[in-house]
């Protein structure tokens, strides 16, 4: 009986220690995450490429130089899945809150994150109906005048594969 207590004794110990590691891994890991994100906002000190992926719904890290967070931005296969063609307006601006600057006319909307290298900005141009047409990013090393135009999937293709899954 004796040793039966003490195999129970020594086997919750050894749980209740290893609920104690696996807490400090995990503090250990949300504290080395903030101060990764305070690291970075030396880098940079505006936004976060973090910001920008969240909004446009793609992944880029934060510790990406910013020539890199460019290409990535600017290549062919860097398709925003937040952001479709022919979405509501409210709906296309909703995913840009994170935006330092933001601002609204009639057909086109714009949003802007500061970084140091200067202004990233989106320019989202919308229809007569108040629905999503294109997407220009728009940046003082990027040649064209109107920017680059990133490749949006329909609203309603999306909206029918979903419904019909």
């Amino acid at each position: 009986m004796n040793m039966k207590v003490q195999f129970y004794f020594i086997e919750s110990v050894t749980k209740l220690w290893m609920f104690v590691r696996m807490t400090c891994c995990l503090l250990t890991v949300k504290a080395r995450n903030k101060f990764g994100r305070l690291l970075c906002r030396f880098r940079y000190p505006g936004s976060l490429p973090e910001d920008v992926a969240k909004a446009l719904g793609v992944f880029l890290p934060n510790y990406i130089c910013f020539d890199e967070f460019m290409n990535q931005l600017t290549s062919s296969g860097c398709y925003p899945t937040n952001l479709m063609r022919w979405m509501p307006r409210k709906s296309a601006e909703r995913c840009f809150d994170s935006a330092i600057r933001k601002e609204a006319f009639g057909s086109y909307s714009i949003f802007s994150y500061y970084f140091r290298r200067g202004w990233l900005e989106f320019v989202l141009h919308f229809d007569d109906q108040s629905r999503l047409r294109r997407i220009y990013l728009q940046h003082r090393d990027i040649g064209a005048p109107r920017g680059i135009e990133l490749s949006l999937k329909n609203f309603e293709q999306e909206t029918l594969c979903s419904t019909s899954a």
